[in-house]
């Protein structure tokens, strides 16, 4: 049985003591009194997910079905005029994970970060989530205690519920919609673009740098930016740390979460800060 549904107007009515937290591109936030968030999306994503056969009343009572995965699970489904458009879900204490990693130069304490989303994920496809969106990472919370929460799940593929797109993070459709990643006959994503999608995370949080800049012309020099390049810039001679970045490129290899590598970069390196604002942080040896 699924969450009934409430009146989002009467709602609202009843919740005067709030305020608007954030206006995205297609959804409003708003907080609570009580510290509650309320998520209003707009007609158009309704519509997105509707395409897709499964709306958003289906998707959030499959989602309540997951009680044993680390979710900021949906408490109320709302609706207006008689379509369900919102719901409200618990607020968590801490970050969004945008605010935590813009201010990393701590290789360990980033790794511990990273290993819980490592981990979700993982937790996650076992129990027929995929994550296509995590780059988007508004979905994901870090709570004053350093715990890991993922937020989101409008945007989420559940079982056979597609999800209605991907990040831009990962690069173009071209580049992301192949058999590796996407499964043409039932329009799923497939577990693999969840390790990239963690592997990009980690370069542009640690090192701000975009992987999908891998592959395409430099503006700059006009010449090709090869994985080397990257290596170099960066300053990382890790072989198994390289191999598995390599992997991300090719279409018959499995990809592999970085996992204990994160550790020991965070043992053997530290991180040399921005030179004059450029922007892209170097490894050097302790």
């Amino acid at each position: 049985m699924g969450m009934p549904r409430l009146n989002l107007e009467e709602f609202l009515k009843e919740n005067r003591e709030c305020r608007i937290l954030k206006r995205c591109k297609d959804t409003t936030i708003i907080q609570l009194s009580n510290g509650e968030l309320l998520k209003i999306l707009d007609d158009e994503l309704l519509e997105k997910l509707s395409d897709t056969g499964f709306g958003l009343e289906e998707r959030l009572n499959e989602v309540q079905n997951l009680s044993n995965f680390n979710f900021a699970l949906p408490t109320r489904i709302l609706e207006s005029d008689d379509i369900v458009n919102s719901y409200t879900m618990p607020y968590i204490p801490g970050v969004d994970f945008t605010d935590y990693y813009e201010n990393i130069f701590d290789l360990m304490s980033y790794a511990k970060i990273h290993s819980q989303i490592e981990n979700n994920i993982k937790e996650g496809n076992k129990l027929g989530i995929v994550f296509p969106d995590l780059c988007t990472t508004e979905n994901i919370r870090v709570t004053d205690e350093g715990k890991v929460v993922f937020i989101d799940y409008d945007g989420l593929q559940i079982k056979e519920m597609p999800a209605i797109g991907f990040s831009d993070f990962l690069g173009t459709p071209e580049e992301v919609l192949n058999s590796k990643y996407y499964d043409f006959e039932t329009g799923l994503f497939t577990k693999e673009i969840d390790i990239k999608s963690a592997i990009f995370l980690y370069f542009v949080d640690v090192f701000g740098i975009n992987l999908a800049s891998v592959n395409r012309i430099n503006p700059y020099t006009g010449q090709m930016v090869t994985l080397d390049d990257v290596f170099s810039i960066i300053n990382l001679q890790d072989v198994d740390v390289q191999q598995k970045v390599w992997k991300l490129y090719q279409t018959s290899i499995p990809n592999e979460f970085l996992s204990d590598d994160i550790y020991k970069l965070a043992e053997q390196y530290k991180l040399i800060e921005p030179y004059l604002g450029a922007g892209i942080k170097k490894l050097i040896k302790k």
